[in-house]
């Protein structure tokens, strides 16, 4: 490892040369989706899952590795930094801060105080590696030079929770001036070495000099191009004072962020992001998590208190259920789990009633409907193109959670969240989808975007890698939606007239195409006869009644004038599904139309009345010739099927 000593500390940047490409950075945007809230939780997400995968490997756990401390500190106006203090690290910096056209949108000015986050972690191994490594080397892992020097690089493994090595790219994002330092003491030689980054746009000086987006503080050789970190222990030591490090003897990483975006990241967008993002590290023991506000009030989350410090913050309650189940999850032995059968290894993996093993669905649906918490190990075959099919699992936890409320499960990979996944919804069910089994997570893991948000089929670690796709994705995403459907679906035999979608186009106006026609014996005396003599077809019988779509819903009013007054109307809804029955495919979960808007119009109100309404079925008894009944509340994403039988009206009614 290089030596490190002689002159000061200071920011560098490299002049653009000829021909050198012009460069906007851009990794920050994979971190603004609509999944990521705020700066808070891009920050909290990806530095944690950062020191995850950095954990010292132990044989004191029974996941062999280190408990992860973590602890997030904001300093606020009040405990900002005078700017006499903070000066000696930011030299160099700002005549490039304040320059047009860096990408800063209002920076701050160079007499104003500083005000900080830092993220520091411990029970990590530190970045390790040579810190004057400036290129990949092939087959030589080295954590510094990926976190400085390398972008959409990363030596991480399948094991590891990152992929696209962009994550470190949120503590810039973070900051008002672009910039963050960062302070590590290593497990492999004790070294404690310090060095900041600053992430703008290609810019010009006053002087005229075209300066790269990449700004990195630290000390530089006269003969050297290359940046090397600060090892020097006093300056190491005035740099943990000004900004309160904690970083003692123990390995680890201690970042800063100077000039913090104050508006979105705050003591509680923290802990929110820390709730949403790693509640099951958290209940298993993994993690810990302290918050420190700028008033020095410290909050700790761990697993005794995880679910009373969430109850207490009103955007943490609504996960509350999943917390719940989850910590009820977590103290389960294998064989507390309803285990599935195999599906066919050799084809795309797809939910059926022949994955229940015999007499599975009956104690299933009568567990649910006792309100029993339900536990189930889903197997999966894993095919990576070219290589024998690896047999994997994931977990489906599920309850009913005495809510009207429609909602997607919590889906967890590795300890993290993954909160944007698009599986079907259910209704008045807490879920968790949990995925540790290795083979099943790292395909997962190759299918997520940088923001591990969503599994995307189209994503490029994982497109060319396995086969049957798509159908991977969806068979996990759905598991919960295809569980609760198999479980709770009708046992009335199958209606053949079920498949009449009263949603179709009106009949076409009469033409000769439509024609039917009628085979007649030609005679021998008449050779102008034909065989085939067009008949036109019996006009469409009157209808009482007519369904119409609407927002939301559909709408059932009287029909041809010259039908028969219908006595009363049997009305069946269900979400269209194309593969099966849609009448037998709901189930409770779906909706209950007893707790959805049925209403007619005023001027009508005395013309229908609804007898019955619940499940997916409502009666209604027509009283007058002209009526309206409208029904809304439904998810406005998913098709509706509705069939209306007329039926007579009968004295319980």
């Amino acid at each position: 490892m290089s030596q490190i000593s002689g002159p000061l500390p200071t920011w560098h940047y490299k002049s653009l040369q000829q021909g050198d490409t012009v460069r906007d950075p851009i990794q920050g945007e994979f971190f603004a989706t609509e999944a990521i809230e705020n700066s808070a939780d891009a920050l909290v997400r990806e530095g944690i899952q950062n020191s995850l995968d950095a954990r010292r490997t132990t044989s004191a756990t029974p996941w062999g590795k280190e408990v992860l401390r973590v602890r997030i500190r904001i300093s606020g106006s009040s405990q900002a930094i005078p700017p006499q203090f903070s000066a000696p690290f930011l030299a160099g910096n700002w005549e490039h801060l304040h320059v047009l056209g860096n990408g800063l949108s209002i920076p701050p000015k160079e007499d104003q105080p500083c005000t900080f986050l830092t993220f520091e972690d411990f029970g990590t191994s530190g970045l390790n590696g040579d810190p004057s490594q400036w290129k990949k080397v092939p087959g030589c892992e080295n954590r510094f030079f990926n976190f400085f020097r390398a972008e959409g690089h990363s030596d991480k493994s399948e094991a590891d929770r990152g992929r696209w090595g962009v994550g470190k790219t949120v503590f810039p994002r973070a900051s008002r001036i672009s910039s963050f330092w960062a302070l590590t003491r290593r497990e492999l030689d004790d070294a404690r070495l310090l060095m900041g980054r600053t992430i703008l746009k290609s810019h010009d000086l006053a002087n005229g000099t075209t300066c790269v987006p990449d700004g990195y503080f630290g000390v530089k050789a006269d003969d050297s191009s290359i940046v090397l970190p600060v090892s020097d222990d006093k300056t190491i030591a005035q740099f943990c004072e000004t900004f309160g490090l904690l970083r003692g003897h123990e390995s680890g990483l201690s970042i800063v962020v100077p000039f913090y975006d104050e508006d979105e990241i705050t003591t509680e967008t923290i802990l929110h992001a820390v709730v949403i993002g790693y509640f099951y590290p958290i209940l298993s023991g993994e993690l810990v998590v302290e918050i420190v506000g700028p008033d020095n009030v410290v909050t700790t989350l761990d697993q005794s208190n995880l679910a009373d410090a969430a109850n207490r913050f009103d955007r943490s309650r609504p996960l509350m259920p999943v917390i719940q189940l989850s910590d009820w999850a977590r103290s389960l032995k294998e064989s507390d789990r309803f285990l599935l059968s195999r599906p066919p290894a050799n084809r795309a993996p797809k939910w059926s009633p022949d994955l229940f093993p015999e007499k599975g669905v009956e104690v299933l649906r009568s567990r649910f409907k006792a309100g029993d918490r339900i536990a189930i190990r889903i197997p999966m075959p894993v095919r990576e193109k070219k290589k024998e099919t690896q047999w994997s699992w994931f977990d489906v936890f599920l309850t009913a959670d005495g809510s009207d409320k429609r909602g997607r499960p919590i889906y967890v990979r590795d300890g993290i969240t993954i909160s944007d996944v698009r599986g079907r919804t259910t209704h008045g069910v807490a879920s968790l989808v949990l995925v540790t089994d290795r083979p099943l997570a790292t395909l997962l893991g190759d299918s997520e975007n940088p923001a591990h948000t969503q599994w995307q089929k189209e994503c490029s670690h994982y497109r060319h890698k396995y086969e049957t796709g798509v159908a991977n994705i969806e068979f996990v995403a759905n598991s919960v939606a295809e569980i609760l459907r198999l479980i709770t679906e009708s046992d009335v035999e199958e209606d053949p007239t079920v498949l009449i979608d009263l949603f179709s186009l009106p009949m076409p106006k009469k033409d000769d195409s439509l024609k039917t026609r009628k085979k007649k014996p030609k005679k021998e005396d008449d050779p102008d006869s034909t065989p085939d003599d067009p008949v036109e077809p019996p006009p469409p019988k009157p209808k009482g009644f007519r369904v119409t779509k609407s927002k939301g819903g559909f709408s059932v009013t009287s029909g041809d004038p010259e039908a028969r007054q219908p006595e009363q109307l049997l009305v069946e809804v269900a979400y269209d599904d194309r593969t099966r029955n849609p009448l037998k495919s709901w189930y409770r979960t779906d909706f209950d139309l007893a707790k959805l808007s049925i209403s007619a119009p005023k001027e009508l109100a005395e013309n229908i009345k609804v007898v019955s309404a619940g499940g997916n079925r409502l009666i209604a008894q027509v009283l007058k010739p002209e009526f309206k009944l409208n029904v809304t509340g439904f998810d406005e994403r998913r098709n509706l099927f509705v069939r209306v039988l007329e039926q007579e009206a009968t004295d319980g009614n």
